[in-house]
């Protein structure tokens, strides 16, 4: 049995504490604020109105992630969208149109032009992506891109490349830029198709074509693979949001999560200090800003803070050096503004998961979630809605640094012009997330290879967070259990 520090009590640092108690670890899990959870925070006011501060849905994408929610006994909190939220919508010349979700609604719709919908069946004629040999790569700063959206330095390509390549230019600018906007809120002509969205990059390498990768059941996986292939795997989230998770992980570690707890260095190889919490061979010892804190030592150390708080822990001069860029990934700021209406002031019919906002159109917003038709108990009753809109992000930064009676305007006319809003909010809770949605950009691998060798290189160190592994609520559950048992395999091995 080791003794594990865990440096973070968001989704990704509380499951691993969780997994690797129940192998038989002793952990303690240290984070700086009040709550835990992360960016999982769900406000309920005494009216029954209900807004979450960050992400609204957990992917079910694998078989661990049901696990998980077992582990807990939350089977019976879970709740699944609605049946009226299965529509998804995407602006095109200033109207809401329905995503097609067949081949026959994507032969009728109108949000793309009969060339983009012939160029979509020119799909798999297509050559693969073909990297420029290193001989011939030229050395241009970073985020500098070709034509064809490939930053030669790297040799990596970006999302808007790959798309033009593949699908065409109409396709990237409604869709594609919408669904980026909605997920990262992100520039596809930054973003690494490999890193920010890997399966598509797979479904190239493995058939030749997206379409006829769909075709034959999409990405290969090995055959003990749990995952749930995208189309397939569920959307949920819990009775009273999706804080009902990270409060029961809590509540099951109980004090062994530590709140309000500044962690202010690690060091390497002391295993006593006067006062601390100390165990025969610990080789890591964490100490605190609160000189009333006691210094506690630990066989592994895991960081699943944000990138940006490791400029603020002091490190060994070779670990230090190795992390420290991961802090520069760029987080844009976006904010979360939820509103409340009566339902009689909206003209749309809510029918769907929510819309979509490409660049091209020029709104001031990315997306807006029709948070109560995929949910229950989002508003106070039948006769009042919730809605929650987007700002921000590396399409429009600055509208997220505009005082919070400004962006309400904003919303308010752009949902005006959208859904046929007549009323005013009677409900209204905005949260500004300053770095918001780590970018995937081309050249991401050199973050990825700063991460492996600090790992490499500092043997019971480890990283874990959604700037490594996927953004998603899913992605981080996936990666906790992959590194949870890597941890527990090197323990038994040391």
């Amino acid at each position: 049995m080791a003794h594990i520090g865990i440096i973070g009590a968001g989704i990704s640092g509380l499951t691993l504490a969780l997994l690797l108690r129940e192998k038989g670890h002793t952990v303690r899990v240290l984070e700086v604020s009040d709550q835990p959870g992360g960016a999982i925070r769900t406000t309920r006011d005494r009216d029954g109105w209900m807004a979450e501060w960050g992400p609204n849905t957990i992917i079910e994408s694998s078989g661990r992630i049901k696990r998980l929610v077992s582990m807990l006994d939350l089977e019976g909190r879970r709740r699944y969208p609605d049946i009226s939220a299965k529509k998804r919508y995407i602006v095109r010349d200033g109207r809401m149109v329905a995503v097609p979700g067949s081949l026959r609604e994507l032969i009728r719709t109108p949000l793309l032009s009969r060339s983009a919908k012939l160029s979509i069946l020119r799909e798999p004629f297509r050559q693969r992506y073909r990297p420029v040999p290193s001989s011939q790569q030229t050395a241009p700063p970073h985020h500098s891109h070709s034509d064809s959206g490939t930053s030669f330095h790297t040799n990596d390509e970006s999302l808007a490349g790959f798309v033009r390549r593949r699908l065409g230019e109409e396709f990237l600018k409604w869709p594609i830029d919408a669904l980026v906007g909605g997920i990262y809120a992100g520039d596809p002509e930054r973003l690494s198709v490999k890193h920010a969205f890997p399966r598509l990059a797979l479904l190239e390498e493995q058939h030749g074509s997206l379409i006829l990768g769909q075709i034959k059941g999409g990405v290969r996986r090995p055959p003990e693979s749990d995952e749930i292939p995208r189309n397939k795997a569920e959307i949920f989230s819990f009775d009273d949001g999706l804080q009902v998770l990270p409060e029961a992980i809590s509540a099951r570690l109980g004090d062994a999560v530590i709140l309000n707890s500044r962690v202010a260095g690690i060091e390497m190889g002391r295993t006593e200090a006067p006062g601390s919490e100390s165990i025969a061979n610990s080789r890591w010892r964490i100490t605190f800003t609160d000189p009333q804190e006691p210094p506690l030592t630990f066989d592994s150390v895991i960081y699943a803070g944000t990138s940006q708080g490791l400029k603020s822990i002091k490190m060994p001069g070779p670990l230090s050096e190795t992390v420290t860029p991961v802090a520069d990934i760029l987080h844009p700021p976006v904010v979360s503004l939820t509103l409340g209406f009566h339902r009689r002031d909206i003209g749309h019919p809510l029918d769907g998961f929510g819309v979509l906002v490409p660049g091209i159109e020029g709104f001031p917003i990315l997306g807006t979630l029709f948070t109560s038709t995929l949910f229950p108990n989002r508003a106070p009753d039948e006769d009042h809605v919730t809605l929650t809109t987007y700002l921000g992000g590396t399409r429009q930064p600055e509208i997220a640094e505009k005082s919070e009676e400004e962006q309400v305007k904003l919303v308010l006319e752009s949902l005006r012009n959208l859904l046929g809003l007549r009323g005013e909010p009677l409900y209204r809770h905005r949260i500004l997330w300053a770095r918001a949605i780590p970018q995937y950009e081309t050249g991401f691998a050199r973050y990825l290879t700063l991460m492996d060798r600090a790992e490499h290189e500092h043997p019971g160190f480890y990283m874990a967070g959604n700037y490594r592994t996927g953004i998603s609520v899913g992605d981080t559950i996936n990666a906790a259990f992959d590194l949870a048992e890597r941890i527990d395999q090197d323990l038994i091995g040391s």
